[in-house]
């Protein structure tokens, strides 16, 4: 079926996909998973807008003539969350910097153009600049770097790594050395993760603003590898989403309303011949958030 027109995105949002997503998922699944569906498949701009209103509708805009708290270095901040200042004095300005950062997040995974195509049309989308957020989440990483010092983002990477792939990653990675791909695990060290899917920080406190909530990662990554239809990284994610505490049920909805999205930008049967989570090995993660341990 042909593309849905911009002007039927909101009904689609609150009767097609708030409807397949549980309550149990986090409260922007009904926006990203959209998001980044169209915006892999080239419709990021037309969906960021609806998508960010949609998200926005459960927090009211400031009063007219109110100037927004300071936005703090999510970094820098005192609270044990390193989002806590803008959840609680500013919650419109913390999704619109986890919109941000899910895009960017995104772009190592589809591409940078298409990522760039919808950032730049944020400023548009925000239609009161006082939600607008001007964090730099990766601002450890570039003084890091200036001070020559690239080790701590591929611990980082690693580190990041671990929360898919768990004892898996070390076999992985022998396997790359052994076929003479060794950029393919630099890259996927020092920059999938290491840069985008998990930015490196100087403070034991994360500069990211989607990772109070792990399960918040694979809303990125899982719209991103389903649309794309890759069966491999897609068995890994979906494994990888039960190792961040989803369970199978919400993560098969994740991937049913991402199909959905897929059909509303005009692209159908992304599912067909797809691993499903059914096809996923138990996890132990699973065992220990049956018996409460």
């Amino acid at each position: 079926m042909p593309p849905l027109a911009a002007s039927a995105i909101p009904a689609f949002l609150r009767h097609t996909v708030s409807p397949l997503l549980p309550s149990s998922c986090p409260p922007l699944a009904s926006s990203l998973v959209p998001l980044l569906t169209a915006t892999t498949l080239g419709h990021g701009p037309t969906w960021l807008a609806p998508c960010l209103a949609h998200a926005l509708e459960a927090h009211p805009p400031l009063p007219e003539g109110q100037d927004p708290p300071p936005e703090i270095e999510p970094h820098l901040a005192s609270s044990c969350s390193p989002s806590a200042p803008d959840a609680q004095q500013h919650p419109r300005r913390l999704i619109v910097a986890q919109f941000k950062e899910a895009l960017v997040k995104s772009a190592i995974l589809i591409g940078v153009p298409r990522a760039i195509e919808t950032l730049l049309h944020l400023d548009d989308a925000v239609l009161d600049k006082r939600d607008l957020s001007r964090a730099f989440v990766r601002r450890a990483l570039e003084e890091s770097e200036e001070e020559g010092s690239g080790e701590t983002r591929a611990t980082r990477g690693r580190e990041g790594l671990r929360t898919v792939y768990k004892g898996d990653l070390d076999a992985i990675f022998s396997r790359m050395r052994d076929g003479g791909l060794e950029d393919l695990r630099f890259i996927s060290e020092r920059l999938t993760y290491g840069t985008f899917l998990t930015p490196f920080s100087s403070s034991s406190r994360s500069p990211d603003p989607l990772s109070p909530d792990p399960r918040l990662l694979s809303l990125v990554t899982l719209p991103c590898l389903l649309s794309q239809r890759t069966p491999r990284e897609i068995h890994w994610h979906l494994r990888g989403a039960l190792r961040r505490g989803w369970t199978r049920e919400d993560v098969e909805r994740v991937q049913r309303a991402t199909e959905a999205c897929a059909a509303a930008c005009g692209v159908d049967g992304v599912g067909e011949g797809m691993p499903r989570v059914e096809g996923v090995e138990r996890q132990e993660e699973e065992d220990w958030a049956e018996h409460g341990r």
